[in-house]
């Protein structure tokens, strides 16, 4: 694994070096480190030291992916298209108990394929694949070590969302809005804040309500694969919006109800809005595992035999509150696995059921603080993590 990373950065280094790119330049500060700074020489062992601080460092490796994509799109722009829908964050990994802390990074790659029919309710069809999953470069600190892949085609259907407002003249007046909105250059300037906020109290949706079916084919697996399973199966997802902020959804919507009063406090909405639209979508998965070269599960039943599992996962993400020309929201994410039917050797070992809960504050620009707490199948223990930097989504 360092030695495919280690080529990866060799690659992009040298692919920056191209674009002209001006990085620190590592030679020349371990001879000013050995010359001495400041009168101050320091030995081989302290020089070591700070190299190793320096190139275990996660923003270094989050600042060498943002400026070798902000140059390849300019470059060739059709070649790394592929690139947009990743999202990487390289970050440090503590394992619970130990202090040593190492490099890594997680990553989440979505590629899909969407096709639309509108008559009386909308129809989407989406083929397409993705991958996510967190990686340590030494593997022993990895407190989440669960990667997932899959391919999936999913057929959703949506009911509402539509102006209630059925006025000639709203819809002329919503179209001068966008012509205005488009001639501007800064999107975040007084007038754009203006005109979005006008367009917002004409655009006035009715609440909308979908559901979705999407069979799958997934590999799980650890990091470097010593334990994984196949779990084709099938996933159901509910979903509502309640566009209308004085809709009966908004105020049913109890959870955003923490961000709503600070929304008001910072002065971002005048006056206490529960948001409909953040409502919590909700997935059921029906699976199908099959265990390959799971040593601990076939110590403790003595087989790998596929078992069926059912899995809950419920996404959350609001708006918090603008600070500048930042947005800051807040994601949660829960999951629930339980092996259906296990046996008492599976249960009395813990690995009949995993919970696990991720929530983070996040800004447009990538910062984030997050928390993590639970384990993912193939965790021997329950986790906590803590977590914060930037993250690069392009």
């Amino acid at each position: 694994m360092k030695k495919i990373i280690v080529f990866i950065f060799a690659c992009i280094i040298n692919f920056c070096a191209q674009g002209q790119l001006k990085n620190n330049d590592m030679t020349g500060l371990v001879k000013s480190l050995a010359n001495g700074i400041h009168g101050k020489k320091f030995s081989g062992e302290e020089i070591k030291k700070i190299v190793n601080g320096i190139i275990t460092d996660p923003e270094l490796y989050n600042d060498f992916w943002k400026n070798f994509l902000d140059l390849a799109f300019v470059k060739d722009s059709k070649k790394f298209n592929f690139l947009r829908d990743l999202n990487i964050k390289f970050k440090p990994f503590q394992a619970e108990d130990t202090s040593v802390t190492g490099l890594g990074f997680s990553y989440d790659f979505k590629f899909d394929f969407a096709k639309y029919t509108e008559n009386k309710s909308r129809i989407s069809q989406d083929l397409g694949f993705t991958a996510n999953g967190n990686v340590a470069f030494k593997k022993k600190l990895n407190p989440n070590d669960f990667l997932e892949s899959k391919f999936h085609y999913t057929l959703s259907f949506f009911k509402g969302g539509v102006i209630e407002n059925t006025d000639t003249a709203v819809f002329i007046l919503l179209n001068d809005l966008e012509d205005k909105l488009a001639s501007l250059k800064d999107m975040q300037s007084p007038e754009a804040m203006a005109l979005r906020e006008e367009f917002g109290r004409h655009l006035v949706l009715t609440d909308q309500y979908y559901y979705s079916v999407a069979p799958k084919f997934a590999l799980e697996s650890n990091q470097d694969f010593t334990k994984k399973q196949f779990t084709p199966g099938v996933i159901i997802g509910f979903g509502a919006k309640g566009w209308n902020t004085k809709s009966t959804l908004s105020k049913l919507n109890v959870l955003d109800y923490p961000f709503a009063l600070l929304r008001l406090l910072t002065g971002t909405d005048r006056k206490f809005t529960p948001y409909g639209s953040t409502l919590p979508a909700i997935q059921l998965a029906f699976d199908y595992v099959i265990p390959t070269g799971d040593a601990v599960r076939k110590q403790l039943v003595n087989n790998s035999d596929p078992f069926p599992r059912f899995k809950f996962e419920a996404g959350f993400r609001t708006f918090i509150s603008r600070i500048r020309k930042e947005n800051i929201f807040f994601n949660a994410d829960f999951r629930y696995y339980n092996e259906l039917n296990a046996k008492d050797v599976i249960k009395n070992a813990d690995l009949a059921t995993q919970t696990y809960f991720v929530m983070a504050l996040q800004s447009t620009t990538g910062m984030y603080v997050s928390y993590a707490n639970g384990k993912l199948p193939f965790d021997a223990r329950k986790d906590e993590v803590y977590s914060i930097g930037f993250n690069y989504k392009f």
